[in-house]
C-alpha cells in the first residue's frame, strides 16, 4: 500500500483505518494461531481497512513478578500468566508482515519494550505507542529515532504525560505524530468517550488526533470522532466474540467492522471542502426557489417600482430570476426602465 507517510495520519478525504487484532490471533499452536491471524487479516482486508495492528510483547518485560490476578471482563486472571499466553512468537512477525501486504494493508504492531521494537521496526511503516507505555522513556527515545510515523494512545494520561512523549519525539527530531484519544476500560462505556477531547488535543498540539475506540458500539463513537476533526480510528475485531481470550468479548465481528468502515468512508465523502458556497447539485432549486424581486404585475417602461404593487419579494420557479431579495430597498421607488410581464424577475438593467 502506497502511502505519503508524513500525512497519513492527515488525509481529510480518508480517515485512516487500523483494524485492531490485538491478541485475538491467540488460538493454540503455532500453526493455529498463523491460521487465525490469517483469517483475520482476510476480514480486515474484506472490510477496506487501511491496517492491521497486533501487539508484540514478552511477559517478564511489562509487569513485575507476581503482579497478581486482574479483573478483566469479570474473570480474574494472573496477569502474569495472560501476558505470557498472548506473547507473540517473534519469528511470527515477518509472517503476519507479508500476509499484510499482500492484502494490501499496512502491518503494525504495538511494541511494549525496546526489544520488542527492534523486532517490529524492519516490518512497519507506522509505529504504535500504547496508552500505558506513554511515560516508557526508553521505548519512546527508540521509536523516536526510527523517524517512522508515531501513533500515540493517551487512555489515561495526562497533559503533562501527552507533553513528555511529545517532547521526546521532538527532541529527536520526530514530527510525524499522530494522538489518539482513548478511554482505557475494555469494554468503554459510550458515555465515558470524551469524545470533545479530540479537537482540544489537535489544537494544544497541532498534531493530527484520532480516536482508539474500546467501546462495543461499531459506529456511535468512530462517526463521532470523525465529525469532531479525527483522521485515525483504530477499534479491536475479532472472528467471533465467543472466542477465548481477553479481547474478543469487546471487538467488532466481521460484518460489524465492514459496516464500520463504510460509514467511516461515507463520513469522509461528508466533510467537503469546507468553502460555503452554492454547491453544483444545489443550483437548480437554488434557481428555482430562492425568493428574488419578481413583477405581480405588467409594468411599463417608466412606472414607479412598489413593493406589493407591482413587485414583491417571491421564489421565481421557472420564470426569468430577478435580483436577489436582499436588495429590495435599492428597487423600491425606481422607476422601469422597460416594459417587464408579470411573474418576470427584475434585473439591474430594469430601473434607475
Amino acid at each position: 500500500m502506497e502511502k505519503n507517510n508524513s500525512s497519513i495520519f492527515n488525509d481529510l478525504s480518508h480517515t485512516l483505518v487500523i483494524a485492531e487484532a490485538g491478541s485475538n490471533w491467540k488460538s493454540g499452536s503455532y500453526e493455529e494461531d498463523l491460521d487465525q491471524a490469517s483469517k483475520l487479516i482476510e476480514v480486515a482486508s474484506k472490510s477496506n481497512a487501511d491496517a492491521v495492528k497486533f501487539q508484540t510483547y514478552r511477559s517478564e518485560t511489562v509487569y513485575v513478578k507476581n503482579a497478581g490476578n486482574v479483573e478483566y471482563l469479570n474473570d480474574s486472571k494472573n496477569i502474569n500468566e495472560i501476558f505470557k499466553d498472548l506473547s507473540m512468537p517473534y519469528k511470527m512477525i515477518k509472517e503476519l508482515a507479508e500476509l499484510c501486504e499482500s492484502s494490501n494493508l499496512l502491518f503494525m504492531s504495538t511494541p511494549f519494550s525496546v526489544e520488542d521494537a527492534k523486532q517490529v521496526d524492519p516490518y512497519v511503516k507506522i509505529h504504535k505507542i500504547a496508552s500505558y507505555e506513554i511515560n516508557h522513556l526508553r521505548l519512546l527515545e527508540f521509536i523516536s529515532k526510527t523517524k517512522k510515523p508515531v501513533l500515540i494512545s493517551t487512555g489515561a494520561a495526562t497533559y503533562d504525560e501527552i507533553d513528555f512523549a511529545i517532547n521526546i519525539m521532538k527532541k529527536n527530531q520526530n514530527c510525524q505524530i499522530g494522538l489518539l484519544q482513548c478511554t482505557a476500560k475494555y469494554p468503554a462505556p459510550i458515555e465515558d468517550m470524551n469524545l470533545t477531547t479530540i479537537p482540544k488535543l489537535r489544537e494544544k498540539y497541532d498534531v493530527p488526533v484520532g480516536l482508539s475506540d474500546h467501546s462495543v458500539e461499531p459506529v456511535i463513537a468512530p462517526i463521532m470522532a470523525v465529525g469532531l476533526g479525527a483522521t485515525i480510528i483504530e477499534k479491536h475485531f475479532t472472528l467471533d466474540r465467543s472466542l477465548p481470550g481477553p479481547d474478543h468479548a469487546f471487538a467488532l465481528i466481521p460484518e460489524e467492522l465492514e459496516m464500520m468502515v463504510k460509514g467511516i468512508r461515507s463520513a469522509d465523502k461528508s466533510k467537503g471542502d469546507g468553502e460555503k458556497r452554492i454547491l453544483e447539485v444545489e443550483e437548480e432549486l437554488y434557481k428555482f426557489a430562492t425568493r428574488s424581486i419578481q413583477a405581480i404585475r405588467d409594468i411599463h417602461s417608466g412606472d414607479i417600482l412598489e413593493e406589493g404593487v407591482n413587485i414583491d419579494v417571491l421564489r421565481p420557479g421557472k420564470q426569468k430570476r430577478g435580483i436577489p431579495a436582499r436588495f429590495l430597498l435599492d428597487v423600491v421607488k425606481k422607476k422601469a426602465t422597460r416594459n417587464i410581464k408579470n411573474g418576470q424577475g427584475i434585473t439591474k438593467e430594469d430601473y434607475i
